[in-house]
C-alpha cells in the first residue's frame, strides 16, 4: 500500500504487478524458464584447492595439540579443547586458501557480448531507505542520475526511492529532496518515490511490494543501500553481463568502502580496499556459478527473483523465527536451487558503500548481522540447495560462533596459568575430581603456537599488500611506497586491538540471540554516534572487567605473558573505543599529516568523479529546499523513451 498524503503529485509509475509466491523450502524448485546451467571447467578443482589446504592446516595445528594433550593422557575437557582448535582453526584456514586462490589463480572473466548486440534492458535502480539522512542519499542519488544522463546510455534505466520512513518530518523532508531532484533537470533518467503505509517484513517486505507491484515492467533491478554509491561504468558493466548471460540471474560486486572520516572507519576503508579485492577473487573462483548476494550493489533478474525467491517466514517465537533478517544469502540460494546462475564480479572498482563511523555503530550493526546470520543455521536442511549455498550460510554464521570457541580457548588458555607449579587450578587439590590434571606447555610451545596462529590471521593480509605491490599503479594509489606501508602496519596494529574486542561481542551476540533478547529496526546511523567515556565504558563493560581480570592475573603471575596483548585491548576497550571513534581531520593536523594521507585509498587521493559529484551535492544546500510538486511521470510496460507531462 502507497502512503501519498505527503505528495499531492504522482510519484510512480502505471503499476505492472508481477506474482511473486513464496517458496516452499520443504521441496525442491526448479525454474523451467532458467536456461541449463554448464559448469565451467575446472570449477570442482578450484573448489578442492581451496578446501583441502585448509583441512591440512587444521591438522597441523591439531596435532601440536594433539601431542601435548596425549603425554598425560586425555580427558574430556582436552578432548573438548582439542574439537575447538580446530573447528576455529577451520574459518580462518577456509579465508587463508581462499586468498590464495584469489592471488595466484583469479578467474578470468569471459566478457559480455557487444552492447550494440545485446538486446537493451529496462533497469531500475531500488534505493530502499529507513529514517536516513535525506541530504545524503539524495546526493549520492544526483550523482549517480547525472553520470547517467551525461550521454546516451545502451540500457535504460530509473531509480525507485522505496521509503519505509516512520518519522513524519523525514518523511516530508524526502518527498521535498525528491521533487527537487526530479525536477532539476529535464532529464533522461526517471527519478520514482514511494513510501510505504506499513513496513511489513523490513527491507524483504518492500523490495517484494516493488516487485509485485511494478515489477512486471523492468527486467532487471539494481539493489543499493542507503549508502551505496555506484558509477556509471559499474552500472552499464551490471547490465552488460546480465544481458550477455541469459542463464545468470543474480551478479553481485564487491563494494569499496569510501566516506571514512574517522580512524576507525578508514582502517575498515584501507583493510577493505587492499585485502578485499583478492579474498573476492578467490571467493569468485571457488564458488563460481554458486555465488552469494550481500544485499546492495548487486543486479538481479527481475522475474526470476519473482517466480524464485519469494521468501517464507520462519515459523516459532523468538530471535531466529518471523522474517528472515538476513535475507540476501538466502535469495541468492533461491535462485541457484531454481536453476539460475549467481555470480559475483569483484572487479568493478566503482562500487560503493559507506561503513559506520564509530565503533559503537558498528557493534550495534553488527547485532542484527549476527542474529540473520544464526537464522540461516535453520535453513541448511532446505530442499535443494546447492552444496555451496549451504557453505556460504554456515561460514557467515560461524563468523559469530567462531568467536566463541575462540573466548573458550582464551579462558582455558588463561587458566592453563603459566607452568605447572603457577596455574589458576594450583588451589585445587587431587581429592577434587572435577578438574583435571591439565599438561603444562612450556614456553617455546606457546611460542609455535601463537607463530602459528597469527601467520593464518595475517596471510590474508600479506596476500593483499603483494596484490597492491603487482599491480600498476598500486602503490601510487595509496600515496606512494612508504605512505602506503605505514598505512599498512597501521592498519594491522589497530586491527589486532579491535580483534579481541569484537571477539567478546560476538559472544554477547550470541547470548542475545540465545535469550530470544531481538535487536529489533533501528535505523543505521552512519554519520556516527559520538558519546562520551563514560558511555563508552557503560558500553564495553564486558570487556573491560575481562581485561581487568586477566591483568591481575598477569600481575600476580599465574596467567601467560602471551596474553598481555588480549589484555591491554580489552582493559583500554572503552577508551580504544573513544580514540578511534573520534574525527581524523583534527587528529591528523596535529600530527603535520594531511588527512588524505592517513591510511590513504585510490578513494581519497583520486577518487572517481561519482564521489566527487556526491561529496560537492552533499555539501550543497540544493536538495535541502522544499519544492512544489512540477509533474506527473507517465511509463509505459517497455518504453522507448520517458515522457513527463506537466501537472
Amino acid at each position: 500500500m502507497t502512503a501519498q498524503h505527503h505528495a499531492p503529485f504522482k510519484t510512480m509509475p502505471t503499476p505492472a504487478p508481477l506474482a511473486m509466491p513464496t517458496q516452499d523450502l520443504s521441496k525442491p524448485f526448479d525454474d523451467d524458464t532458467a536456461q541449463v546451467l554448464k559448469a565451467e571447467p575446472h570449477t570442482r578443482w578450484f573448489r578442492w584447492m581451496t578446501l583441502i589446504p585448509a583441512l591440512l592446516t587444521v591438522c597441523v595445528l591439531m596435532s601440536i595439540f594433539y601431542d601435548w594433550f596425549e603425554k598425560d593422557g586425555f580427558v574430556t575437557a582436552e578432548i573438548l579443547m582439542l574439537g575447538l582448535v580446530g573447528f576455529s582453526a577451520f574459518w580462518v584456514a577456509i579465508s587463508v586458501a581462499a586468498g590464495t586462490v584469489g592471488l595466484l589463480l583469479p578467474r578470468k572473466r569471459t566478457k559480455a557480448r557487444q552492447p550494440s548486440i545485446l538486446k537493451a534492458l529496462d533497469v531500475a535502480l531500488l534505493v530502499p531507505i529507513y529514517n536516513e539522512d535525506v541530504t545524503a542519499v539524495f546526493a549520492r542519488l544526483s550523482a549517480m542520475k547525472e553520470q547517467l544522463e551525461a550521454r546516451g546510455c545502451d540500457h535504460r534505466y530509473a531509480f525507485f526511492i522505496l521509503s519505509d520512513t516512520r518519522d513524519e518530518a523525514i518523511a516530508r523532508s524526502e518527498v521535498d529532496a525528491f521533487s527537487r531532484l526530479r525536477h532539476e533537470g529535464a532529464g533522461t533518467v526517471p527519478v520514482f518515490y514511494r513510501r510505504r503505509a506499513e513496513n511489513t517484513e523490513r527491507k524483504t517486505g518492500n523490495i517484494r511490494d516493488w516487485v509485485s507491484t511494478w515489477g512486471g515492467a523492468w527486467d532487471a533491478f539494481i539493489t543499493l543501500d542507503a549508502d551505496s554509491l555506484m558509477a556509471r561504468s559499474s552500472i552499464e558493466a551490471l547490465s552488460d553481463d546480465l544481458a550477455g548471460k541469459p542463464q545468470t540471474g543474480m551478479i553481485q560486486t564487491v563494494p569499496r568502502l569510501m566516506g571514512g572520516e574517522t580512524l576507525f572507519a578508514r582502517v575498515l576503508q584501507f583493510s577493505n580496499n587492499v585485502y578485499g579485492p583478492v579474498l573476492g577473487r578467490g571467493l569468485d573462483r571457488w564458488s563460481a556459478d554458486a555465488g552469494n548476494y550481500w544485499g546492495h550493489n548487486a543486479i538481479i533478474r527481475t522475474k526470476a527473483f519473482a517466480k524464485c525467491a519469494g521468501l517464507p517466514k520462519l515459523s516459532g517465537k523468538g530471535a531466529l523465527c518471523g522474517t528472515i533478517k538476513s535475507h540476501d544469502f538466502v535469495e541468492a540460494a533461491l535462485l541457484r536451487r531454481a536453476g539460475w546462475a549467481v555470480e559475483i564480479n569483484p572487479d568493478l572498482e566503482t562500487s560503493y558503500e559507506e561503513t559506520p563511523q564509530t565503533l559503537l555503530d558498528y557493534v550495534l550493526r553488527d547485532r542484527r548481522w549476527c542474529q540473520g546470520n544464526l537464522q540461516h543455521l535453520k535453513l541448511l536442511n532446505s530442499a535443494g540447495f546447492h552444496a555451496v549455498s549451504r557453505f556460504h550460510m554456515v561460514q557467515g554464521a560461524m563468523a559469530y560462533v567462531a568467536s566463541a570457541c575462540w573466548f573458550v580457548l582464551l579462558i582455558v588458555w588463561a587458566l592453563l596459568g603459566r607452568s605447572e607449579s603457577e596455574t589458576v587450578f594450583r588451589y585445587f587439590t587431587d581429592t577434587n575430581p572435577l578438574f583435571p590434571v591439565w599438561p603444562q606447555m612450556d614456553a617455546v610451545s606457546r611460542g609455535v603456537v601463537l607463530a602459528f596462529m597469527l601467520s593464518l590471521l595475517l596471510l590474508p593480509k600479506v596476500f593483499g599488500l603483494v596484490a597492491t605491490w603487482r599491480a600498476e599503479r598500486g602503490f601510487k594509489r595509496h600515496g606512494g611506497r612508504l605512505v602506503f606501508m605505514a598505512s599498512a602496519v597501521t592498519e594491522i596494529v589497530f586491527s589486532v586491538l579491535l580483534a579481541p574486542i569484537m571477539m567478546v561481542q560476538h559472544v554477547m551476540g550470541l547470548l542475545r540471540t540465545a535469550f530470544d533478547m531481538d535487536t529489533g529496526w533501528a535505523p543505521q546511523n552512519r554519520n556516527g554516534t559520538r558519546v562520551g567515556l563514560l558511555t563508552l565504558l557503560r558500553f564495553h563493560w564486558v570487556e573491560t572487567l575481562a581485561g581487568a581480570l586477566l591483568s591481575l592475573g598477569i600481575g600476580l603471575g599465574v596467567i601467560s605473558l602471551w596474553l598481555v596483548p588480549i589484555a591491554v585491548s580489552l582493559v583500554l576497550a572503552a577508551p580504544i573505543a573513544m580514540l578511534v571513534s573520534a574525527p581524523l581531520r583534527p587528529l591528523a593536523h596535529g600530527f603535520g599529516v594531511p588527512p588524505t594521507k592517513v591510511l590513504a585509498t585510490a578513494e581519497l587521493l583520486s577518487p572517481d568523479p561519482v564521489i566527487v559529484a556526491y561529496e560537492s551535492t552533499k555539501q550543497s544546500a540544493s536538495l535541502r529546499a522544499p519544492q512544489r510538486p512540477h509533474a506527473t511521470v507517465v511509463v509505459s510496460k517497455r518504453p522507448s523513451k520517458w515522457n513527463t507531462k506537466t501537472a
